[in-house]
């Protein structure tokens, strides 16, 4: 990202950046057109901001630019050749009224099914979900080697975490990953020398 560089950049010089191989684009307020600084761009694996006047400049011609930013709908966009106008990428504004899901919430096909029907029948519009919860758990099938063997994947809530996401993002509901951080036994445990510790050595338990 070379943000100070696209604030003074021209369009003669956004035409000649595509030349070189370059994806210029500005993301804006859908409704308003207002101009979003510091939008989140990624391009395959990289995560680029936006300019205080909304512009990004990235190397290449990845095929796709996905974008979100706080108080509004990610969404992606496809690029075009080489030489194309530049990308305005228009990000609607969203505000989540969420529902909660615990650990074993979400995993409990009764509650699971009563917390959609109410997002369905009310202004609700967003669960936030556990994914790693106050035990320490983690509910889905990690790839981190880790979580296995401190005990952490003992029950699995979410045996199938892109079908779960899959499901909710075709009803237009917007998620959210609850990530317990501070609290986590089973790490503590088995790495005692990451723990918080009183005075005395001993480990520090919450309640």
């Amino acid at each position: 990202m070379r943000g100070g560089r696209l604030a003074a950049l021209a369009p003669a010089l956004l035409g000649a950046a595509l030349a070189r191989a370059e994806v210029a684009g500005r993301v804006v307020d859908a409704r308003t057109g207002a101009p979003i600084g510091d939008a989140i761009v990624t391009v395959d694996a990289r995560a680029i901001r936006t300019d205080a006047d909304g512009w990004f400049l990235v190397d290449g011609f990845p095929g796709v630019v996905r974008v979100r930013a706080v108080g509004y709908r990610r969404t992606e966009i496809a690029t075009g050749p080489a030489g194309a106008a530049p990308l305005e990428v228009r990000l609607l504004p969203f505000a989540p009224k969420a529902l909660y899901l615990s650990f074993y919430g979400i995993g409990n096909a009764r509650l699971r099914h009563a917390a959609l029907d109410l997002v369905r029948r009310t202004p609700l519009n967003a669960l936030v979900i556990d994914v790693k919860g106050d035990r320490g758990l983690v509910a889905y099938p990690s790839a981190v080697a880790l979580a296995g063997e401190i005990g952490a994947q003992r029950f699995i809530t979410i045996p199938d975490l892109p079908a779960l996401l899959r499901t909710l993002h075709e009803e237009g509901i917007y998620t959210i990953a609850r990530i317990v951080v501070f609290k986590d036994d089973p790490l503590a445990g088995a790495r005692p020398d990451l723990a918080v510790r009183r005075r005395d050595g001993s480990l520090f338990r919450d309640r």
